[in-house]
């Protein structure tokens, strides 16, 4: 997927088919939301018609088609629309911080929309978001069984 797609859609999305914006600065701003809030590392998009492989299509896609739209409507004063649509980008937002973990563990280097490469992600983690093994976990409820009820 490319950012001019992406273009395309909100365009439809708002009914404005403007130039005046800078797409690709726009685009950017959002990815760099992304990597603030999620702890990533994607890198900026260079030109609106080269192949973003970084992340999932339908991420990119479901992350900056809202966020391109609230630009477009920023643009042209339509401030309830433009807040209708920074609400969307931040429950997108929200939505890919629950899934990194598994797409961090889905990802195949053959198929770039199976999920994301570790190489995505800082060192300092998932931005609160971590897989848990609980294959070993012993299951005996919030205070054990000790014969006695359950107390210390």
């Amino acid at each position: 997927m490319n950012l001019k797609d992406i273009v395309t859609n909100s365009q439809f999305f708002t009914d404005e088919t403007i130039s005046s914006i800078n797409y690709l600065s726009v685009a950017n701003k959002a990815l760099a939301i992304v990597n603030v809030e999620c702890k990533t590392l994607f890198p900026s998009i260079e030109s609106d018609t080269t192949p973003y492989y970084y992340m999932p299509k339908d991420w990119l896609y479901t992350l900056l088609s809202p966020y391109i739209s609230y630009a477009i409507k920023m643009n042209d004063s339509s401030l309830s629309e433009a807040e209708m649509y920074l609400n969307e980008f931040y429950r997108a937002l929200e939505n890919f911080k629950d899934n990194l973990g598994t797409l961090v563990t889905n990802y195949d280097e053959s198929d770039p929309d199976s999920g994301i490469s570790s190489d995505m992600i800082a060192d300092t983690g998932f931005g609160g978001v971590y897989e848990i093994d609980t294959s070993n976990a012993i299951n005996v409820g919030w205070f054990g069984y000790d014969s006695n009820g359950g107390s210390w």
